[in-house]
């Protein structure tokens, strides 16, 4: 109700908002205390005041002395122009040619005055003693302004630690008030002047006033909570490397400092990554304030300096792909290649454009620590770039490109075609991979293909074939081995 008869009244005022007033003072209605022009005096109307240094605001006339000023203030809005009638016209005695100062006419034979202007507040001068019959004020009345209720920032909810409060209004030369309590539990008001500090559960009140006119009340609660800390997270996290790691440490918790170490007892807080180049335990805690989380910990192993590298060989290795688009595997050492979308070039493999990460390397044995790829011109292997969520880092220079890091699984996400001549592999470990007897290929299974490699082998070096060759186990590699390979396929 209060709120629609506030409306009510800013509406009415708003019809005539634009329309001057005026205020007039008449000599015996409205007068000041002196009937001797020789003392301050002072006389108001209707938000207009009127003084006079050396003034005589009670007489029958009102009479301003030689050398007085008489000042005009109005708090109802701008004076736009005051009329002084006076006793005497222009070039007489006590006329209105002996006021004088900026914005004051008077023209001859009148006995009326004119000051006009747009202020609240002005001043004139006397030369001779100036008595005045009536003097008549026009205001440009202010326009109605829609009292609004302040608003609180942060606008209540939980915190914690110490919160600053601010409170505004959008009415021009609104003032606020606020108390602690709701606005049924009236506090002592405090007019704000500037922000205020909550450090603990509270409920306040605020309402905006001007003049006589009082907005609605806005309460707010603001609930203090226990603050908590996130445990930092490691990138990586616990895994084998092969020669460094820089690892990096993050906290979701905003504002936390964090703090690591390598004994649990000297701790430096983290600024940058840290370099790991040898087997090593890290310790992490994360702090706002004095409130701080649990210790958490990754450990990094170094791997053995011996590696085991595998090639595949786009003109050698070509597995079960052909020259028509299409997917296709190729495995080798316990290394498989997969293309989800690719075809076989003349001496190249081919990956083309796509979505997913359908373009990956799996190792059955060693983690991959590296996997070099020998780009094209044209093709290079900027073309790929690391699957989302796979570990490592992967960077590419001129046609090629290397990922390295510690996983047995390695994905890729095709951004455009890309063409590789050869891709190695790089395993971690310090012996050659075991493989089953029979699998003569080395490619983790024994089928088909193992039959055609050990013709191979044959027809131009047996010499060369593996030991897994040797079915018979006699030590020798002829066709006797083909036979029981066959028979062990058949069986």
């Amino acid at each position: 109700m209060k709120k629609l008869l506030s409306l009510l009244f800013v509406a009415l005022l708003s019809i005539s908002a634009w329309a001057d007033i005026t205020v007039t003072f008449v000599p015996g209605q409205t007068t000041g205390n002196n009937s001797s022009a020789n003392a301050f005096d002072e006389m108001s109307l209707d938000g207009v005041t009127i003084t006079g240094t050396k003034a005589a605001l009670a007489a029958s006339t009102y009479r301003f002395a030689a050398g007085s000023k008489a000042t005009v203030t109005s708090t109802v809005g701008n004076i736009k122009k005051v009329e002084f009638t006076c006793d005497g016209s222009y070039s007489q005695a006590y006329g209105p040619d002996q006021f004088y100062g900026d914005g004051y006419t008077c023209q001859s034979g009148s006995r009326v005055g004119t000051w006009q202007g747009d202020t609240t507040t002005f001043s004139l001068n006397t030369a001779s003693q100036v008595r005045c019959t009536q003097i008549v004020v026009t205001i440009a009345e202010d326009v109605v302004e829609e009292l609004v209720a302040p608003v609180f920032n942060p606008n209540g909810g939980d915190f914690t630690g110490s919160l600053a409060v601010t409170l505004s209004c959008p009415t021009e030369n609104a003032q606020i008030f606020y108390w602690e309590g709701t606005a049924d539990e009236q506090g002592e008001w405090i007019h704000y002047s500037a922000p205020f500090y909550v450090t603990e559960t509270k409920t306040y009140t605020a309402v905006s006033t001007k003049g006589s006119e009082m907005s609605d009340y806005v309460t707010v609660t603001f609930t203090k909570v226990e603050q908590t800390v996130e445990a930092p997270v490691f990138t990586p996290a616990s895994c084998s490397f092969a020669d460094r790691l820089d690892v990096t440490l993050a906290c979701a918790t905003p504002n936390a400092k964090i703090y690591y170490s390598l004994d649990q007892e000297l701790w430096s807080q983290y600024v940058d990554a840290i370099p790991v180049t040898d087997d090593i335990t890290i310790w992490a805690k994360a702090s706002v304030g004095d409130v701080e989380s649990e210790v958490v910990s990754a450990t990094y192993t170094k791997l053995p300096a011996t590696t085991v590298e595998v090639t595949f060989d786009g003109a050698v290795d070509r597995g079960d792909g052909d020259g028509t688009r299409h997917h296709f595997t190729v495995v080798k050492n316990q290394v498989t290649m997969y293309v989800g979308d690719g075809m076989l070039g003349t001496n190249h493999y081919r990956v083309y454009s796509s979505d997913s990460t359908a373009f990956n390397f799996t190792s059955a044995g060693s983690p991959i620590i590296k996997i070099e790829f020998n780009g094209m011109s044209g093709y290079t292997a900027s073309n790929i770039s690391k699957a989302e969520g796979n570990e490592g880092t992967y960077t590419t220079s001129g046609t090629d490109g290397v990922w390295e890091g510690s996983a047995n699984f390695v994905a890729f996400k095709v951004n455009k075609q890309a063409r590789f001549t050869t891709i190695t592999v790089t395993l971690a470990g310090n012996e050659e991979p075991t493989y089953q007897r029979g699998d003569v290929n080395h490619d983790g299974n024994v089928n088909i293909s193992d039959v055609t490699a050990l013709i191979d082998y044959l027809l131009n070096d047996a010499s060369a074939a593996p030991a897994e060759a040797d079915m018979t186990e006699d030590g020798l590699i002829n066709i006797s081995d083909v036979t029981a390979l066959i028979d062990y396929l058949l069986k």
